[in-house]
């Protein structure tokens, strides 16, 4: 008996039947078992390429899509004011005629840190200078000043950071526009057209009664050398009476390109 005993010590050890051996095996081997095989590794880091592939263009589109909407927004606000204009006033604004920023938001005014200078659509519409000063100076002209037209200084909007280029800006991209009105995409390059003879529509062409000979063109800020304007499956012509509103806008975002008149932001549409 004593041999059977001593030959079973021996053959299973000292620690055979020792529980924290037991348990020093077990998380060895669940270790092992948990390591990551490259073949895995490469596995998930697919997936986490393919999922950023298919998540950045979605984001992407998301946030310019708000930004359009939010575009909008600003011309409903800016229409809303000139309406307001023409029901004190009996006849809609009138804002550049003449020059490369005629019937443009911000007209021929150049963007800069001398808020003193001219702007016809803020002055118009706002009573005051961009400077905060009173109008002053002319009340005659072609086209008429703004205290020509806002002759009560009435104040039928407040412009804010939001419409409007900041002159402290510090983004490279924006010290050209400092001072100037903007789109929620920070594009400054915005048409306006009002129907001046208030016949309900506003037409272009030497007949259509609102003299507007031609529709503006606008440039997206990302390419200002392509130039769109609405195309007529977007613009009724003169016989088909023109578009129905008293006052629209239209601008073109970044990533329009030329001839693509699909991409416009236009305020009827």
């Amino acid at each position: 008996m004593s041999k059977f005993i001593s030959h079973f010590s021996r053959s299973a050890g000292p620690n055979a039947g020792s529980k924290s051996h037991r348990d020093f095996v077990s998380v060895r081997a669940g270790r092992a078992n948990c390591a990551f095989t490259l073949i895995e590794l490469l596995t998930v880091v697919a997936i986490i390429a393919i999922l950023a592939a298919i998540l950045i263009p979605t984001t992407a589109s998301a946030r310019s899509a708000a930004k359009r909407a939010k575009t909008r927004a600003h011309f409903a606000q800016w229409g809303a004011a000139i309406e307001s204009f023409r029901q004190e006033y009996g006849y809609y604004p009138t804002f550049e005629t003449t020059g490369a920023g005629m019937n443009k938001v911000n007209g021929n005014t150049a963007g800069g840190t001398n808020l003193g200078q001219v702007h016809r659509f803020y002055e118009i519409l706002v009573g005051t200078r961009r400077d905060g000063q009173q109008l002053t100076g002319a009340t005659t002209g072609n086209p008429p000043p703004p205290l020509a037209q806002n002759t009560r200084r009435i104040a039928f909007i407040t412009f804010t950071e939001a419409d409007m280029v900041p002159v402290n800006t510090t983004d490279a991209t924006l010290t050209s526009k400092r001072g100037l009105v903007r789109d929620a995409f920070d594009n400054t390059d915005i048409a306006v057209l009002v129907d001046r003879n208030l016949d309900g529509s506003i037409k272009y062409s030497a007949a259509g009664g609102d003299g507007i000979n031609t529709l503006p063109f606008v440039s997206p800020m990302d390419a200002t050398t392509v130039r769109l304007q609405p195309n007529a499956a977007d613009f009724p012509t003169v016989a088909q009476g023109g578009v129905r509103a008293g006052v629209i806008f239209y601008c073109a975002p970044p990533g329009a390109r030329q001839g693509d008149q699909s991409l416009l932001i236009m305020s009827w549409k």
